[in-house]
């Protein structure tokens, strides 16, 4: 029969294995922070270079703050939720344009999942856990109508730099919130180690006085 000692003894392993998976994963997630960090500043440096040639082929003061509508209305939005994870989660939502006044304000909309539809890639190399499902590349934005589009807002035939600009910036936009789950992620696992390891000490205690 198990005395008291063992049954501390089996729980301190337990503990321990599941500390080090999560010191393992939290050093593999502040990697691919840092990955996705490089990549969102990339990305918003590749938009400012494609704004400044259309500035520069179609001047100054035709991309410029003065062409913005006096009305506008956001393609996206950001939701989130907290599941049972424990962390936010984020989610881009497109909306589509009304048809009038009196549409029904719950129009049906397209969701991209940041945390399904965009999650990284596999290194190569790197088997992919058993059970998990396959990583689907990420979806093409919506195209917005023209009522909608920005870009009518600097003239019907724009430059390609200018909708290239355009589409950068909306990666990027996907790429914000997958960076802020991310963090959030970071946070509870940081979090979750210190309980952790307070519970391992208090273990540790009580079987050196057993």
């Amino acid at each position: 029969m198990a005395t008291a000692a063992d049954s501390r003894a089996e729980f301190l392993r337990a503990l321990s294995t599941e500390l080090d998976v999560c010191i393992v994963q939290i050093f593999q997630e502040l990697e691919q922070l840092e990955e996705k960090r490089a990549t969102l500043n990339a990305l918003v440096e590749e938009g400012w270079f494609s704004l400044s040639k259309s500035r520069f082929t179609m001047g100054t003061n035709a991309v410029s703050p003065l062409q913005y509508a006096s009305s506008m209305t956001p393609l996206f939005r950001v939701c989130t939720s907290e599941p049972e994870s424990g962390w936010p989660q984020f989610q881009v939502t497109y909306t589509k344009p009304q048809a009038g006044k009196d549409s029904s304000p719950q129009e049906p909309h397209v969701v991209i999942d940041c945390e399904e539809a965009l999650l990284p890639p596999v290194p190569h190399g790197q088997p992919q856990q058993e059970g998990s499902p396959l990583l689907p590349s990420p979806p093409p934005f919506p195209e917005p109508t023209p009522q909608q589009d920005p870009l009518n807002w600097f003239g019907i035939l724009v430059p390609q730099s200018l909708r290239h600009a355009q589409g950068i910036f909306q990666k990027a936009l996907l790429m914000v919130g997958e960076i802020a789950e991310l963090q959030s992620q970071i946070k509870w696992r940081r979090a979750r180690i210190q309980i952790l390891r307070q519970e391992k000490q208090k273990l540790l205690h009580q079987l050196k006085l057993a």
